[in-house]
């Protein structure tokens, strides 16, 4: 995580919000009321904990003051806790110990957090982990445990723990189950005759095989010219989630489904999300459609959007899309729409790179898990231009809609920003020791998407290649949903939105309210930057947990492999050694010093390398090498590597 450069006097007294920062070594930061950000001091004798509000004096830690005739350090600043104004009753989790009389958890952070007390609970036993909510009277230092884990390392606990951990929700209210239930499966003749019915078109839905939910469906209607119509279908959740339900509530509340490799967190309960909203094969649906006018060359020459009714010709896995693509199997009664849908995807990907948007080949990880909750395998999530198909369809949806809001001047939209200059000029100097420049300006502003494309085109089928591209994503500032247009940088578009997944990302269901001009008066500009602050706020929530699962099921994996040789690429060297990606796996090892050579090395000025003072041993980034796997430290998420011979 990158935190913010402060430059600010000593003994400032600031007020601000306490969370826990990411990285091997988790400590605690505040975040002021002017977007500073800070340490908090370790050991200070005042308990915080994640989500309390506090007073802090800024003070230079003792490493950092004038000593030995050395300056100070500049501008290096630890937030002194003063006093807790706030708490917001968040989760802790940790160890339960007791005392006689005492009893107390240590918690999991425990660099960043101290012990907390509790009740004595005797039927839970020493060392269990348990969840404890804390209470909100700042004065009174006490949690309530209201979740224990006797076998805390159970894959399953382990996974529901980062559940906890984050704040996920986990049930639905009996009030949201019942407005949910209450709904019909058949669709009410009224809202049916005021839509367009297109339950003769054929819509094609493509999802992954294990896909729980389906918003949306494709179709193609060919001119004799050339070129035709796209048609893009979406669920309508917005018919079912009404504002000022309880179903709304409960949506706004959670923000997005969450994804963990043993369940799902749905935005909204099954009863929606898996059946009477979702486009499922031969089922009527109500749908938000948008038709696009597209010409031979892939080109979006007009459009238009409508309330739909919809009944799926066909459901299909990518798997089996790209079967009959590859294959070109005539006898699929729907082949030939496919090609022909293949063909204009393909026309419209190179179209939208040729114009800037951003290409990163950055593979994602999957993993498989067996019935008692163990991952059994890793692999990287495998994709090819059926998946190119429904990327690059749902892209143009979602622009011609971001469109239709910039008209209206009222909106949500998914917003990029360029990067800063700071990190472009560290991304310059990274660049630079490979011989490569891209900068045509001294500020951020001067970087357009193209350049940074060239980058990505200029190290595409090298050995530098992941290590480049995954530099180039560290230096993007992460899009995030807003109530002002303000263009998506890594899509090189001036107005786009999020459209297409109403079923799960509460951002779509307020563009789908939006579009349809009904809720304009509850919408205002204010209004939808709260939305969009929180939905933002808890899609970044979502992901931090889907790949802290990720991760941890990984490690888990990799500690039944140890002594076992993986190949991997370099992908940055420090003082204490080399790091290793592994291939397939989505993780970094440590290759140590004293495990490459008995020596001391020293790294290269660009940071790119580092040599062997003796031996001339040079390591640098991007080599590929083959390492045995030595050791791995689940709790602390660290692996450990050797040379293999």
């Amino acid at each position: 995580m990158k935190h913010k450069k402060t430059h600010s006097p000593k003994h400032q007294i600031v007020t601000g919000l306490v969370y826990l920062g990411r990285g091997r070594r988790k400590r605690l930061y505040l975040r002021c009321e002017d977007g500073r950000e800070y340490p908090v001091a370790p050991r200070q004798g005042i308990p915080v904990f994640p989500g309390d509000r506090v007073r802090a004096e800024l003070h230079r830690p003792e490493w950092a003051v004038f000593r030995r005739g050395r300056r100070p350090t500049a501008d290096v600043f630890e937030a002194q806790v003063i006093q807790v104004t706030e708490r917001t009753g968040g989760v802790v989790l940790g160890r339960y110990q007791s005392s006689r009389q005492r009893a107390w958890i240590t918690p999991k952070d425990a660099e960043a957090m101290e012990p907390l007390e509790v009740q004595v609970r005797p039927d839970i036993p020493e060392g269990a982990m348990v969840a404890v909510e804390l209470g909100r009277n700042p004065a009174i230092i006490s949690g309530k445990i209201v979740m224990v884990w006797e076998n805390p390392d159970d894959p399953r606990a382990v996974l529901e723990q980062v559940i906890w951990e984050k704040g996920l929700p986990r049930e639905f209210p009996d009030s949201v189950m019942r407005e949910a239930a209450a709904f019909a499966e058949a669709i009410p003749a009224a809202e049916r005759a005021r839509r367009m019915d297109l339950t003769r078109l054929p819509v094609i839905v493509i999802d992954p095989a294990d896909a729980k939910d389906h918003d949306d469906g494709v179709s193609w209607e060919p001119r004799p010219g050339g070129g035709g119509r796209l048609g893009v279908h979406i669920a309508d959740v917005s018919w079912f989630v009404r504002p000022g339900s309880a179903l709304d509530a409960e949506a706004i509340a959670r923000g997005v489904s969450v994804y963990l490799p043993d369940r799902v967190l749905p935005m909204l309960p099954p009863r929606l999300s898996g059946d009477l909203c979702s486009l499922l094969e031969g089922k009527e649906r109500l749908a938000r459609t948008v038709f696009l006018d597209i010409d031979s060359e892939g080109v979006v020459q007009g459009g238009e959007a409508c309330e739909s009714v919809v009944k799926p010709a066909a459901g299909m896995s990518y798997e089996e899309v790209w079967a009959v693509i590859e294959q070109g199997d005539g006898r699929h009664p729907h082949s030939a729409t496919l090609k022909a849908m293949d063909a204009l995807a393909v026309k419209m990907r190179a179209r939208r790179f040729r114009d800037g948007s951003l290409d990163f080949d950055l593979p994602e990880t999957k993993v498989i898990l067996g019935s008692n909750g163990e991952p059994e395998k890793v692999a990287l999530k495998k994709t090819n231009r059926s998946n190119w198909l429904i990327e690059e369809f749902m892209i143009k949806a979602n622009e011609f809609t971001g469109h239709m809001l910039a008209k209206k001047g009222l909106g949500i939209w998914r917003v990029h920003e360029p990067p800063d200059l700071e990190d472009i000029s560290e991304l310059d100097a990274f660049l630079e020791g490979f011989g490569v420049k891209f900068r045509r300006g001294p500020r951020s502003r001067d970087v357009d998407p193209q350049d940074l494309q060239r980058i990505l085109e200029h190290f595409r089928g090298t050995r530098e290649e992941y290590v480049v591209h995954r530099k180039v994503l560290q230096a993007m500032k992460l899009a995030r949903y807003s109530e002002f247009l303000d263009g998506h940088f890594g899509l090189a578009l001036e107005a786009y939105t999020h459209f297409t997944s109403p079923i799960r990302r509460y951002a779509d269901l307020v563009v789908h309210r939006l579009l349809s001009g009904g809720e304009d008066g509850r919408y205002t500009v204010r209004r939808l930057g709260e939305v969009a602050m929180g939905v933002s706020l808890l899609e970044r929530r979502a992901t931090d947990a889907e790949r802290e699962c990720i991760r941890l099921m990984i490690l888990r994996y990799l500690a039944t492999k140890l002594g076992e040789s993986f190949e991997g690429t370099v992908s940055r060297v420090e003082n204490m050694g080399a790091f290793v990606e592994l291939d397939g796996m989505g993780l970094e090892g440590l290759l140590r010093n004293g495990e490459m050579s008995p020596e001391a090395f020293r790294i290269s000025r660009d940071r790119l390398s580092m040599r062997g003072g003796r031996s001339g041993m040079t390591v640098h980034v991007g080599q590929r090498v083959r390492v045995i796997l030595a050791r791995v430290d689940r709790e602390n998420r660290q692996v450990d590597l050797a040379l293999e011979g």
